[in-house]
């Protein structure tokens, strides 16, 4: 992971709340929110490769199913699952 330099007007506004412990706190915990929004962001990303490989997959298998004769699971089956 790179470093990075922080701004000096983030440096400024942070050595001034650094005075005030409810604001450090408060400063702290939106952080940690803001950082796990973007962790959570990456992992719902899906990459063009995975759509691929997933529309890939499921056209084998109806190729698959066709040659066969053998039936997908229903709609309600699926639901039932869950």
């Amino acid at each position: 992971m790179a470093t990075i330099q922080l701004s000096p007007n983030i440096i400024q506004s942070l050595s001034i709340l650094s005075a005030d412990a409810n604001a450090m706190q408060r400063v702290e915990k939106y952080l940690k929110r803001l950082a796990s929004q973007i962790k959570n962001d990456e992992k719902e990303t899906i990459s063009k490769e995975e759509v691929l490989l997933g529309i890939d997959r499921g056209l084998k298998e109806m190729k698959q199913r066709r040659a066969t004769g053998k039936k997908a699971k229903t709609l309600e089956e699926l639901i039932d699952e869950l």
